[in-house]
């Protein structure tokens, strides 16, 4: 961000338009979910669209592996791992991946497994031991590997997490020589709502790929020289039963501890924009966190219908322009848009930000083409809640072409007009 404005010229401006309730942008809570804490958001613009205790920290459980899988995803893009090197399996992973209280697969100690296979049932079957072995990939203890995990969530923008360890376990759940020092075996993983949705919306947009494995209804995972085992997702999201009409799902994580109960973080398409929900601690059965997740979905579709445009106000809709005729540019933000009941209009703040590229001391110059973005705005509807602290953002873009012309030119046109 920082970079971002040292090399765009800023206008801050204060718009107000028609007044609507402050309640229109976010949904009653009767309407969506039972559950300690929910919350579903727009991945793209980072609107929260409906909230239910989202900033209270809660224990999150297994919903950490989305955090050590980008953590993993960076050392492979960077070249400290490779997505096929093979990672061997250490006495203290194969015994938690063969004991049937833990989400275990049956990795074999001593045997090599490659490492997209183990990211792969770390989000498909959430499988503890093929995290642990990911964790350990590049020789890290529990402890230096919790470390790269804050690390990750704070570039999120995920301050106040508790991490103890890659899994989502108990400190105390795993083997003595995986435990962390001086850390209550008690402890768990633990952040709010809105943190967990922080994390997934940062995944969907940064991680393509790792999105499509988190779809995924099954995967395969074979040790070098060994059998191949095919294992199922957990996630009944992806395995029907819970569809909602219009609603793509994508995947993402579930997570379960006594601490935590049923939790579940997921991301779906719905009008052309990427949704992200969060529940944590279902109230009831082991699948409420499914059903909860449906109620949320249908409840968008239900009350709001689709993102509507936000329109710009008469202010916004052109910019001046120097060196050039005419004087203003007529501009747009196609993709301003909002999940709001009623007209999309609402008082608001909105800043411009200009490219350093096409402007001088907060000017555009001419010439310049139609179709082209010359910057952002940002605004921040009255009700709105965000994951960030800005509000909306979308591009600006020119909708006529301006060409330069001479001071004289110009001199002329502002006499006769």
């Amino acid at each position: 961000m920082k970079r971002f404005i040292k090399f765009m010229t800023v206008i801050l401006v204060t718009v107000l338009v028609s007044t609507i309730p402050a309640n229109a942008c976010a949904a009653e809570q009767a309407n969506f979910s039972n559950a300690k804490a929910s919350l579903i958001a727009d991945a793209k613009s980072g609107q929260v669209i409906y909230e239910q205790n989202a900033k209270q920290k809660l224990p999150v459980a297994s919903i950490s592996k989305l955090l050590t899988v980008m953590v993993i995803a960076d050392e492979v893009r960077d070249g400290q791992l490779k997505w096929t090197q093979p990672i061997k399996i250490s006495a203290a992973v194969g015994k938690i991946s063969n004991n049937s209280e833990y989400s275990s697969i049956g990795l074999q100690t001593g045997k090599s497994y490659p490492l997209n296979q183990l990211m792969a049932v770390a989000l498909v079957k959430s499988a503890d031991g093929a995290t642990l072995a990911l964790a350990g990939a590049t020789g890290d203890s529990t402890a230096s590997f919790n470390q790269k995990m804050q690390k990750k969530a704070r570039q999120i923008g995920v301050k106040d997490a508790t991490i103890v360890n890659a899994v989502g376990l108990r400190n105390g759940d795993l083997l003595k020589s995986q435990r962390v020092a001086g850390v209550a075996n008690k402890a768990e993983n633990a952040m709010s709502a809105r943190d967990v949705a922080k994390i997934a919306t940062y995944f969907v947009n940064h991680y393509p790929h790792l999105v499509e494995i988190a779809g995924l209804t099954s995967t395969t995972i074979q040790a070098t020289n060994g059998k191949a085992k095919t294992v199922k997702t957990i996630n009944k999201l992806l395995t029907g039963g819970y569809a909602v009409n219009g609603v793509q799902y994508l995947g993402l994580k579930t997570g379960t501890s006594d601490k935590a109960g049923a939790c579940l973080v997921s991301a779906a398409k719905y009008q052309g924009r990427t949704l992200i929900t969060v529940v944590l601690h279902a109230n009831g059965g082991n699948d409420d966190r499914f059903t909860q997740t449906q109620k949320m979905y249908q409840a968008l579709v239900d009350e709001y219908g689709a993102p509507q445009q936000l329109h710009l106000t008469k202010r916004y809709q052109t910019i001046p322009i120097k060196h050039g005729l005419p004087l203003k540019v007529r501009v747009a933000a196609p993709a301003l848009k909002i999940w709001i009941r009623g007209d999309a209009k609402a008082p608001y703040h909105a800043k411009v930000d200009l490219k350093n590229s096409l402007a001088k001391n907060g000017n555009l110059l001419a010439p310049i083409k139609k179709g082209t973005t010359i910057g952002t705005i940002t605004v921040k509807p009255k009700g709105m809640a965000s994951l960030n602290s800005y509000g909306l953002k979308a591009p600006l873009v020119t909708q006529q072409t301006v060409n330069h012309a001479s001071w004289l030119k110009i001199a002329w046109y502002r006499m006769v007009h």
